[in-house]
């Protein structure tokens, strides 16, 4: 590491380690005047996030937090759709992760730890959805769960059951498992003029065919067109890692760009501590959360003594 710090040539790093290792990793590399590229998790509790934050800023370097699902296709044609008013406001959506994780992933040593992964199925496999949610609906603004170890001997989550509210007053449930099958991946979404709904894809599910349903038959026809027109629109080596990692390019050579901002890392990280104190609780959780409560400082279960 220090050579990389050390090394004038070197401008910009991608932190690819185990999750309890984002927050220092990341928190030198800006001190030492790099940019940052951090895969998720930003950091394993709220103030961490937000201390990246703010040594970003005053060491004049960019964090980039990394959600390549925002770049898959169908999220931006209808983030599009969105952008344009074609889809009215949001009503309902649900997402599920239902997913197949068994003893030999688990037997990583940092996996299933909350020292090591920071959490569990939350944390490390819906986040990626959870982020698509907030991008489609609105800032969250409220949450009750439910989370449970039913398949695997670890000390994390690996089932949940959440329920949300935006800042749209949309409702969005979120349906989480490690002991599916196969690996899935689902959206269903609803507003006020259309319905759509993804395909399984576990890990691009914006990279499956998508329907979508006009509620008016009418505005069929319009719709399949705005749709094709988005569609000439994305290049056709296109997927979310190369486009992630192209926007990054983007940003840093001062072009036009649809980075994604270190706040949105944040509210990630945020919705996580709240995922965790709600089912903790069994209380409604309202977000944002209070900078100064203990759930923004470290959300891992106190040790039992």
């Amino acid at each position: 590491m220090d050579m990389i710090i050390t090394n004038k040539e070197i401008d910009i790093v991608d932190i690819c380690l185990p999750p309890h290792l984002h927050f220092s990793t990341a928190l030198k590399f800006l001190k030492a005047g790099k940019h940052v590229i951090c895969e998720k998790p930003l950091s394993t509790s709220v103030n961490e996030a937000q201390k990246l934050i703010d040594v970003s800023n005053s060491m004049n370097k960019n964090l980039y937090p990394v959600f390549q699902y925002r770049y898959g296709k169908h999220i931006l044609i209808l983030k599009d759709l969105i952008s344009k008013g074609k889809t009215g406001k949001p009503i309902v959506a649900s997402s599920e992760v239902h997913w197949n994780r068994n003893e030999e992933y688990y037997n990583v040593p940092w996996r299933g730890s909350w020292e090591g992964e920071g959490g569990g199925a939350i944390l490390s496999h819906a986040i990626h959805s959870h982020d698509l949610l907030s991008y489609f609906f609105g800032n969250i603004k409220s949450v009750s769960a439910n989370i449970s170890t039913l398949v695997n001997q670890i000390e994390t989550e690996d089932c949940a059951s959440i329920a949300m509210t935006t800042e749209f007053g949309a409702l969005i449930s979120s349906s989480i498992t490690l002991g599916a099958a196969n690996d899935t991946t689902r959206l269903k979404l609803v507003f006020e003029k259309i319905s759509v709904e993804s395909g399984n894809n576990p890990y691009a599910p914006g990279e499956d065919e998508w329907i979508y349903t006009a509620r008016d038959p009418n505005k069929k026809n319009e719709l399949d067109n705005l749709i094709f027109e988005a569609k000439k629109n994305i290049l056709q080596d296109h997927n979310g890692f190369t486009s992630f990692f192209q926007e990054v390019a983007n940003h840093l050579m001062g072009k036009k760009s649809n980075i994604i901002k270190p706040e949105d890392g944040l509210k990630s990280i945020e919705l996580v501590a709240a995922i965790y104190h709600a089912a903790r609780t069994e209380c409604k959780v309202y977000l944002p959360l209070d900078t100064n409560s203990l759930i923004c400082k470290d959300w891992k279960p106190k040790k039992q003594i």
